[in-house]
């Protein structure tokens, strides 16, 4: 299913200049000799302001379930601002069955949270 909002503007400067710093082939370098958490670290602190820039307020979040991907997914959103947004983009739908849960929001604040969430990413 695709996802029924856009978070993704391709011709925000800032967004398309934070995509070009960033290699997979300079990661993967990066990560050689490291152990797993720091690797897990490193691809994180990559990711982090990707997802930023997507959704900020939600990112840290967004962040931990991109890094439960697989390492090839992760590095196509990481080369990809396309892919980030579908990952994103299903990520915010996770959250908006989970967080108004997380909160024990009532039906009217659930409504209201899943109504703001939509209408940020206009």
């Amino acid at each position: 299913m695709p996802p029924f909002f856009s978070v993704y503007r391709f011709d925000d400067p800032l967004t398309c200049a934070a995509f070009r710093r960033f290699h997979v082939v300079a990661l993967t370098a990066a990560l050689e000799n490291q152990t797993s958490s720091e690797q897990r670290t490193m691809i994180g602190e990559t990711l982090y302001p990707l997802v930023e820039l997507l959704e900020p307020l939600f990112t840290p979040e967004i962040t931990g379930m991109l890094l439960e991907l697989p390492r090839t997914q992760i590095f196509q959103c990481i080369e990809s601002p396309e892919a980030l947004k579908e990952k994103v983009n299903e990520a915010i739908v996770i959250i908006m069955d989970w967080f108004p849960k997380q909160m024990n929001l009532d039906e009217l604040e659930t409504m209201e949270f899943r109504a703001a969430m939509i209408l940020s990413h206009l």
